[in-house]
């Protein structure tokens, strides 16, 4: 009994700790076009510190995803290749600094979900934000969810890990999120 306790204990009864490298693939740039706009970015100490616990099926290990600390940094990189101008804010922001900086458009993200699911076959992952931006009087003037699915039969195949794994989902949230805004920034300075 000891012995299978040994063999197949270790992971069940510690769990797992899963952290991501946090870093953008080569191939996110080349998805997404540099538009010349200023944006700036208030990012929240929620968003950095959050974690999930799901285990994703009754009979998975315990796993804690760090998602928040892989999330900011590639969060960072994703904006700051998709904008020819980016600010991260460090303050709490105002129309003051938004007008002083010349910000006309303030983004505010969240994290809504976080899923993790455990199968005979495999796992999937699964990540929802949600996107406010504000106008320089911090006036809401569009709200959006992004989502991120990955599925790891086909990345444990090429790579391997669930840290991978996590990557890849928010990537393809952060992915949604890009294109989502600026496909919106571009109908507005088109106007009707």
């Amino acid at each position: 009994m000891g012995l299978i306790l040994l063999l197949t204990g270790c992971a069940r009864l510690f769990g797992w700790d899963i952290h991501a490298p946090g870093l953008l693939s080569e191939g996110f740039v080349t998805q997404i076009a540099l538009r010349q706009e200023r944006v700036a970015l208030f990012l929240s100490p929620e968003i950095l510190q959050y974690q999930s616990t799901d285990r994703g099926g009754t009979f998975a290990d315990p796993q804690i995803y760090h998602v928040g600390e892989a999330f900011s940094p590639m969060l960072l990189e994703a904006l700051q290749g998709a904008f020819e101008e980016f600010i991260l804010l460090e303050v709490e922001p105002t129309p003051d600094i938004l007008k002083r900086y010349g910000i006309s458009h303030l983004l505010l993200v969240r994290i809504n979900d976080f899923r993790n699911q455990v199968t005979m076959r495999g796992q999937a992952l699964s990540l929802v934000t949600e996107t406010a931006v504000l106008d320089s009087n911090m006036n809401k003037v569009i709200q959006f969810e992004s989502r991120g699915i990955s599925d790891s039969r086909a990345i444990f195949k090429k790579k391997g890990g669930p840290e991978v794994n996590l990557n890849a989902v928010i990537e393809r949230n952060l992915l949604a999120m890009i294109q989502y805004l600026q496909d919106w920034l571009g109908g507005k300075q088109q106007g009707p």
